[in-house]
């Protein structure tokens, strides 16, 4: 391989003179073949950019430095990006750019040595040429991403926190007169006796009146009003999936749905037993929820432990995996796989968890959805 020092001062100065000669016919060539519109609002930037770059390429000859060609890219670059230019029509543009040139190198007559110094030193620039343009255009492509993702994530929680405080008011406001319900209910009850249709109605309204409680207390949950509610004690984790998977069997047999169980003993937490229940109810739910709508085997199962100091809860079923696009943010707030779902459950859980000092996580596959929930152990003496 040849070296600078090869061709003597004589022949590089034959070599620039002539792309300097050439220039004009390169770049009006370029401009015919590069994907540049004549509505380009950087047009005539582009066409100075083409003589620069013819420009830095004769410096390039003499000196090998890269500086001024990183100098250009940083003015280009910003230019395809508010001209909306694609990478591939950018690298595009470069490639052609290198091609012309090259054929034109091919013209001048020259020696078979000089040639291959020519063509080298040719080859070198335009290198260096695309490699800083693309790390120059991807840079920034990566800056504008980011700061739109950031002002999206502001926005939404903004808007999350607003709809919070809307859901607090809302909840209270319908939570007291639902309580002087439910108690006129009762007396009604007392009233009634021996009636067994209006006691069954009675009945009836009751149990809708607490489901609707449930939901309440779920946005009430979700707007983040921490201590309000809360009855702190150490217990078993054990006894609390025990009561939740008894509650539930009668729906595991109507679905036809096998449970497999293998929960450790003395798995002790400390922190709301109650809201800690409601957490394993939802995922078990969402779980025969989900496994209603295949044909197959339908599964569940429940694997409870303690590791490093924690206790771990993984319920997995083998329903259909969640899609990938709402699988990074299956916990915020009304994300829903289900079509007539509040996307709230998994939210209010979440919530319930991380105030508990836990984790809560999800990992899905074609034949399983598992969701584990980390939480501190307690020490029996606590």
């Amino acid at each position: 391989m040849m070296d600078v020092e090869t061709l003597s001062g004589e022949q590089v100065k034959r070599v620039l003179h002539y792309f300097i000669q050439e220039q004009d016919a390169i770049v009006s060539d370029w401009m015919k073949h590069a994907h540049i519109k004549k509505e380009d609002p950087f047009y005539e930037e582009v066409l100075k950019n083409g003589y620069r770059t013819l420009e830095l390429m004769n410096q390039f000859f003499e000196t090998s430095d890269t500086s001024p060609i990183q100098n250009l890219t940083k003015k280009i670059a910003p230019e395809r990006i508010q001209a909306k230019t694609d990478i591939s029509d950018f690298v595009y543009n470069i490639t052609i750019g290198r091609q012309l040139v090259i054929e034109k190198a091919l013209s001048l007559e020259l020696q078979n040595e000089e040639q291959k110094w020519v063509l080298l030193r040719l080859n070198q620039y335009f290198d260096q040429l695309l490699f800083f343009a693309i790390k120059e255009f991807s840079g920034l492509k990566e800056s504008i991403i980011e700061t739109k993702n950031q002002f999206i994530q502001e926005m939404h929680s903004d808007r999350l926190t607003i709809l919070g405080q809307i859901a607090a008011s809302f909840a209270h406001e319908f939570r007291n007169p639902l309580t002087s319900i439910k108690g006129f209910i009762y007396l009604l009850e007392n009233e009634m006796g021996a009636n067994e249709k209006a006691r069954d109605y009675l009945g009836i309204m009751t149990e809708e009146m607490e489901n609707l409680q449930d939901k309440i207390s779920q946005f009430l949950l979700l707007s983040k009003m921490k201590g309000l509610d809360d009855y702190i004690s150490v217990f078993d984790l054990e006894a609390s999936l025990s009561e939740m998977i008894h509650f539930l069997y009668p729906r595991f047999l109507e679905a036809k749905i096998t449970l497999n169980t293998d929960i450790q003993p003395d798995l002790l937490i400390e922190g709301d037993k109650a809201q800690i229940k409601q957490v394993i109810l939802n995922i078990l739910n969402n779980a025969v929820e989900e496994l209603c709508d295949i044909s197959t085997e339908r599964l569940i199962s429940v694997l409870a432990y303690e590791q490093g100091g924690a206790v771990f809860l993984d319920i997995t079923n083998n329903g259909s995996p969640i899609p990938a696009h709402l699988l990074e943010n299956i916990f915020e707030p009304f994300i829903t796989t289900k079509k007539l779902g509040t996307g709230i459950g998994l939210s209010v859980c979440r919530q319930i968890v991380e105030k508990h000092n836990g984790r809560i996580s999800v990992t899905s596959h074609r034949n399983a959805t598992t969701f584990t929930i980390e939480l501190p152990k307690a020490n029996s003496s606590d």
